[in-house]
């Protein structure tokens, strides 16, 4: 058996990685070569709560067995990106780990925007104490009106906001100078653009981008798995699959709350400390809205039905019944 070798994961399907060497703070080197790796066994009894043990840019251990290069260790990790799986089964799935920020791709068309997807996205990544930026592509295809108002929407809660379309190269600097030196992951719904933006940033990825379906009025899965590539003006990105629905992992439905920043101000002044901004007397949140200060709808409708879902999943009331 030879020395344990240190790694990135670049990607992840199945039982397999692929792995790239890693400097001694971790970082990958691009100039070697990427390798094949087997995922020890021991990797899923340790973890039964995730799907899948490894996760898009995880720094491992890894060991020659044979002609096999397989991972034997996971260190540990500066924070985690994931959701709650598909389906019927309720682990996590890890998705990204240890990146810089994230940025929330939407856009406008076809699929259409997605409010209550992109406040998901967002409160999971604060949940993860991931910095994240939305980023608002096919901006081409939006009603000015339209584009101006989400804009205002996510930029008073905080959050940064740029303007893309990838089909007239428009906001790509902008975009540039996000990613440079910095591990940032691309998450949004299908057929929002996340890979045409990357082609025109770097041309020499060549992503297979689709066409979105306009019977289901959504994106079709383009990239089938995450995968982290190097940007030549320094740093990296991690592309995903789309998604359809964005459930979030492990938030509890108590912080919630805190996960919506244009709540906090009022919040603060709420009778009850643990106030869910609900229905509860004397929430100072509830007596904004009702004094015409500006919580936008959409926030707070996602808001409620995060907050229910939540409930049901990790515990508590939900909404009660008249």
């Amino acid at each position: 058996m030879e020395d344990t070798l240190r790694c990135v994961v670049v990607r992840v399907d199945a039982r397999q990685c692929e792995v790239v060497p890693a400097d001694a703070c971790g970082r990958p080197l691009w100039e070697e070569e990427v390798l094949p790796a087997q995922m020890r066994g021991r990797l899923f009894e340790e973890r039964r709560e995730d799907r899948v043990p490894l996760a898009v840019g995880d720094r491992v251990r890894a060991v020659r067995e044979g002609s096999e290069l397989v991972v034997d260790a996971i260190e540990p990790r500066r924070n985690l990106f994931a959701r709650r799986a598909a389906g019927e089964d309720a682990r996590r799935q890890p998705l990204a780990a240890n990146v810089d920020r994230l940025a929330v791709v939407a856009g406008f068309g076809n699929p259409p925007f997605s409010s209550i997807t992109t406040d998901r996205i967002l409160a999971a990544a604060s949940f993860q104490d991931i910095p994240a930026v939305l980023v608002l592509n096919k901006t081409d295809l939006a009603r000015r009106r339209r584009l101006e108002a989400v804009t205002a929407t996510y930029r008073r809660a905080g959050y940064p906001v740029l303007w893309t379309s990838a089909r007239r190269r428009e906001g790509l600097e902008e975009l540039a100078a996000l990613l440079k030196d910095h591990c940032t992951v691309l998450y949004g719904l299908s057929g929002v653009g996340k890979s045409s933006l990357l082609n025109g940033l770097e041309p020499g990825l060549g992503l297979r981008t689709r066409a979105t379906s306009r019977s289901l009025k959504s994106g079709r899965h383009t990239t089938t798995f995450a995968r982290m590539y190097p940007l030549a003006m320094g740093g990296a990105v991690i592309d995903t699959p789309g998604v359809r629905v964005f459930r979030p992992w492990g938030l509890p439905p108590h912080e919630l709350r805190l996960h919506f920043p244009e709540f906090r101000e009022a919040g603060r002044r709420c009778r009850f400390p643990d106030c869910l901004h609900r229905e509860e007397p004397g929430c100072a949140v509830l007596a904004a809205r009702e004094a015409g200060e500006d919580f936008p709808e959409s926030r707070y409708r996602s808001y409620l039905e995060l907050l229910e879902e939540l409930e049901g999943v990790y515990g508590g009331t939900g909404r009660k019944e008249d």
